[in-house]
């Protein structure tokens, strides 16, 4: 079973944020089964811009209840079925921080649909969710809301099992390095790390290089940026910005 997530949260990293809202789909591969979704009080002001953004406000959220209020349904929903999200690793992360401060651990495998779209539909020029929902025609009613943005993901999701004339789904579940590998990297640059002493380089879109090491296990040590799947803002930048593995 596949539960498909989406949160709103009050900023981009979870060491330092909380979650607005959260959308839990459980799904066969084919249709949505059963649904959950709530508001969440995050016990913090909501920036003006993530107010704008996702029309979430702070009076919209001072009833709610908190996550630790509804950590037993989420863990219930999400423990043994596998965690599908667009850029995975960000919903992972906060909900898994979140789940570890009321007292549970999540330890779920993985699927990323960006990192799906790229091998099932490629070619596009962007694989955010907005533009690939445009490009192949899914409707999405609240955007930027967890609901709408959930039940998005659900229709992409249906269609990439429908096409997936290669298993990739399968072949990514399988995979350790497909469970944490940021969503722009091709995991032909991680399998290409050598096991040997050397320098590595972390690239952008444009391919700038934005960080640079040494390590003398090339593979291990640039599995370790990931695998850890942090809560910090400097992982998080990391997912976001990385697009190219050299060495």
């Amino acid at each position: 079973m596949y539960a498909i997530v989406d949160i709103e949260t009050t900023g981009g990293h979870a060491a330092a944020n909380s979650i607005t809202e959260i959308a839990i789909r459980l799904h066969d591969g084919i249709r949505i089964l059963s649904s959950y979704q709530t508001l969440i009080n995050p016990l913090q002001p909501i920036p003006p811009f993530i107010q704008s953004y996702t029309g979430i406000t702070d009076e919209m959220v001072h009833n709610a209840p908190t996550f630790d209020e509804v950590a037993d349904e989420i863990f219930e929903m999400l423990s043994g079925n596998i965690f599908v999200a667009h850029s995975v690793n960000f919903d992972y992360s906060f909900i898994k921080q979140s789940l570890l401060q009321s007292g549970y651990t999540l330890n779920c495998k993985k699927l990323c649909t960006v990192r799906l779209s790229r091998k099932i539909f490629p070619g596009y020029p962007s694989y955010s969710l907005g533009n690939l929902c445009q490009q192949l025609n899914i409707p999405i009613e609240n955007r930027h809301r967890a609901g709408g943005d959930a039940d998005a993901t659900c229709t992409l999701f249906s269609m990439l099992h429908a096409h997936d004339a290669n298993n990739e789904i399968s072949k990514t579940i399988k995979s350790v390095a497909e469970l944490y590998l940021p969503p722009n990297i091709d995991k032909k640059d991680f399998e290409a790390l050598p096991l040997c002493p050397g320098v590595y380089y972390f690239h952008n879109q444009a391919g700038k290089i934005i960080y640079v090491g040494k390590a003398k296990n090339l593979r291990k040590r640039v599995a370790s940026h990931f695998s850890n799947n942090s809560p910090g803002l400097r992982k998080q930048e990391y997912i976001k910005k990385i697009f190219h593995i050299s060495f």
